[in-house]
C-alpha cells in the first residue's frame, strides 16, 4: 500500500508546513556545481523548530558506509564531520506517520556562496569546502587551502587509517594505554598527524612493513611519540615507496623509529 502525506486530508488550504525561504548563492545560477544526492532519513536541522524541516542553505556532510549525506557535525566520526554539500531546497525527513524518510535531490557541490546564509558554516567547513566554493565575506580562492587539516578526530583505540582519512589530525585524549594507527596501503599524496595530549604511546605503524623513514637515516615499520606535546607528521614519497616521519613536536620532544 503505498501513502503520502497527504493522504486523508480534508479539502481546503491547510497550514503551511514550512515558508522559510533562503537565497545563499550569489552571482549567476549557471556557476554552481551541482549533484544528486541520497539525503539521510536521519539528518536534521538544529537551528530550525522542528528540526526535520530541513532549510535551503543546511550544510550536508556523506556518511562514508552508506554514501548518504546528512547533516554536518564537526565532532562526528563516520564522514559527516567533512562539508561536502549544501541543502538547495527546503525537505522534512519526516512522513505523516512520524517515520524517517530519504529524499533524492540535486545538492550544490560548488559555486559562490553567501556565507552568512550556510547553515552550520564554521571555519573548519570553510577549509574543506575551499577547494570548490567562493564565499562571498572573504578574499577566498579556490584550490586555496589555508588549513593544512580537513578534519580532527580523537583515538584513544587502535585504529586503521583509510584514504578518507588523508590530511587528518589525530589525538589521543582519554587514552589509558598505548594507541596504534595503522597506515593505509601506501600511496603517494598521503598526510597525517599525530599529537600526545597524554602521556600514553602514541604511534603509526606501517602496512606494508619496514619503509618508514626518520631521524636521519633511521628505517623502520613504527614510528612514535609517548609524551605530552610530542607530535608526528608523516607523508608519503612521490613514488609511493616510503613513508618519512617529520618530528613536529613541541618544545624538546623527540619521536622513535623502530
Amino acid at each position: 500500500m503505498l501513502l503520502n502525506d497527504s493522504y486523508g486530508s480534508v479539502p481546503g488550504m491547510s497550514q503551511a508546513r514550512e515558508t522559510y525561504e533562503n537565497e545563499f548563492r550569489w552571482g549567476s545560477q549557471y556557476q554552481g556545481v551541482y549533484a544528486g544526492a541520497l539525503i539521510s532519513g536521519a539528518t536534521r536541522d538544529t537551528g530550525n523548530n522542528p528540526t526535520y524541516e530541513l532549510r535551503p542553505g543546511l550544510l550536508l556532510g556523506q556518511v562514508i558506509s552508506t554514501g548518504q549525506y546528512t547533516n554536518y557535525l564537526p565532532t562526528a566520526t563516520d564522514g559527516s564531520e567533512v562539508a561536502s554539500a549544501i541543502l538547495l531546497e527546503g525537505f522534512r525527513t519526516l512522513d505523516f506517520e512520524g517515520n524517517n524518510k530519504q529524499i533524492f535531490y540535486a545538492v550544490l557541490v560548488g559555486g559562490p556562496v553567501q556565507a552568512a546564509k550556510i547553515f552550520n558554516l564554521d571555519n573548519m567547513a570553510r577549509q574543506q569546502m575551499s577547494a570548490r566554493f567562493i564565499f562571498d565575506d572573504i578574499f577566498n580562492i579556490p584550490g586555496n587551502n589555508w588549513f593544512p587539516y580537513k578534519r580532527f578526530q580523537t583515538k584513544a583505540a587502535a585504529y586503521t587509517l583509510t584514504a578518507f582519512d588523508n590530511f587528518s589530525h589525530f589525538d589521543n585524549t582519554g587514552a589509558t594505554g598505548a594507541v596504534v594507527l595503522t597506515l593505509p596501503p601506501i600511496a603517494n599524496g598521503y598526510c597525517f598527524t599525530l599529537h600526545c595530549t597524554v602521556a600514553q604511546t602514541f604511534s603509526f605503524t606501517s602496512n606494508e612493513g619496514s619503509n618508514i623513514i626518520g631521524n636521519g637515516t633511521i628505517t623502520g615499520s613504527t614510528t612514535s611519540v609517548a609524551t605530552i606535546g610530542g607530535s608526528i607528521r608523516i607523508l608519503s614519497n612521490p613514488a609511493g615507496t616510503k613513508w618519512i616521519a617529520e618530528n613536529n613536536s613541541a618544545g624538546s620532544n623527540s619521536i622513535s623509529i623502530s
